[in-house]
């Protein structure tokens, strides 16, 4: 704090110097600004304390231009209640009028002093998210056993495949949210505590991490996950957090249910129902495929996420009846383009299905998690997005829009 902002110490009174009158009471300088300022700078200075020395200039620009602003304010009031203190010790030489005419100037001051005071109180909310995050990504990758990397995220740790470092690398570089930053916060104002919820095409967990702790353990997550490395990290990551409600699944989902040919890719994630690009597909395998409708607990789903690389609208014949028998259902589903090329549907007949099921589009901005309305059109020129799908009116569409 610059000296211009240190609150002066009345000097001890002294029988042949003090000017102040005999019986009137002593001067205390700046007692409103100490009450107002005290108690809300002390948390903003433990974190100063305590993370002095990291080098996190760039997040903190934007609390830095907030407290020069603050600082501005502070020095104009300062002055002002400078004047004010030389104006009072002359009004108590004089009469009562001018007393009240100075009472009403102090009066003035409080609302501006209470103000810089609820700004400052917000400081440690600004800084405490930044601090959370620098110290969440300072934590060093563990190598959980021979197959799996840990690497904490937000909501606790994912395990992925030691032998995809790129994956491995791309997962300890993105921020605590992961690599779907929008989609997740999206997810966190979908999901409520006790719902059921399902996540279709889970990988290695990522996302089935954030909705389990968004359900807590009164509610239900089922993962279905039909590739063996990814599911495997998937189960390594449900029993490292303690996630017992979540309920892994060595299935696929579809419009029918059976045994069909599953194509893996060498790009974890890029694996579907459907056949990939020849550069892509490592392999095939045999896999059970269920239909939603026929495996949700007691019909109940709050929220479906969907990502199966182009297979999202078998996903949704397989489930009309759970779109029916849950009115404020929303979907989050994966939508690209050259899946949909690859498997012979339009974005034109991919939105429709959705919209002929009842539902809104509203796309997802994965650097702010802004949900806004969306076309096959202004979708169709996007390499890929998700999208969330909401009645109209209903109370998951205002959650969704809620920020």
């Amino acid at each position: 704090m610059s000296s211009a902002m240190r609150t002066p110490v009345a000097e001890t009174p002294n029988a042949s110097t003090d000017p102040t009158p005999p019986g009137a009471p002593p001067r205390r300088r700046f007692g409103l600004a100490r009450r107002l300022l005290g108690p809300v700078l002390s948390p903003v200075a433990n974190y100063v304390r305590r993370y002095l020395q990291a080098s996190v200039e760039h997040e903190l620009r934007e609390a830095r231009s907030h407290l020069n602003v603050l600082s501005a304010e502070l020095h104009a009031v300062h002055a002002r209640l400078d004047q004010t203190q030389a104006l009072l010790h002359v009004a108590l030489k004089q009469n009562d009028t001018t007393a009240r005419a100075l009472s009403a100037h102090l009066s003035r001051l409080e609302p501006p002093l209470a103000r810089i005071g609820d700004d400052l109180a917000r400081l440690p909310a600004l800084f405490g998210p930044r601090f959370d995050e620098l110290e969440i990504k300072q934590r060093p990758l563990i190598a959980y056993d021979d197959e799996s990397m840990a690497i904490r995220m937000r909501d606790g740790y994912v395990l992925a495949p030691r032998a995809l470092p790129t994956f491995v690398t791309m997962l300890a570089n993105a921020t605590s949210k992961g690599l779907e930053p929008g989609t997740g916060d999206v997810l966190r104002r979908l999901v409520q505590p006790g719902m059921t919820v399902a996540d279709v095409g889970a990988n290695i967990g990522l996302l089935t991490l954030l909705m389990a702790w968004a359900t807590g353990p009164e509610g239900k997550v089922v993962a279905f996950e039909p590739e063996a490395i990814p599911r495997s990290n998937l189960e390594k990551m449900k029993h490292l957090n303690g996630l017992s409600w979540v309920e892994v699944r060595d299935q696929a989902v579809g419009e029918k249910a059976g045994r069909l040919t599953f194509h893996v890719s060498d790009i974890i994630g890029h694996s579907s129902l459907y056949a990939l690009p020849e550069a892509e597909e490592a392999r095939t395998v045999e896999v059970e495929v269920v239909r939603l409708d026929d495996v949700a607990p007691a019909k109940r789903m709050d929220v479906v996420k969907i990502d199966v690389e182009g297979a999202e609208l078998d996903v949704l014949a397989g489930m009309s009846g759970v779109i029916a028998k849950n009115p404020d259902l929303a979907i989050v589903a994966e939508f690209g383009p050259e899946h949909l090329k690859r498997v012979g549907q339009t974005p034109a007949q991919w939105f429709k299905a959705f919209a002929d099921a009842g539902f809104k589009a509203y796309v997802i901005d994965e650097a702010t998690s802004a949900c806004a309305p969306t076309s096959a059109k202004a979708a169709a020129k996007v390499v890929s997005a998700n999208i969330a799908f909401v009645r109209a009116g209903g109370d998951a569409e205002r959650r969704l829009l809620q920020r």
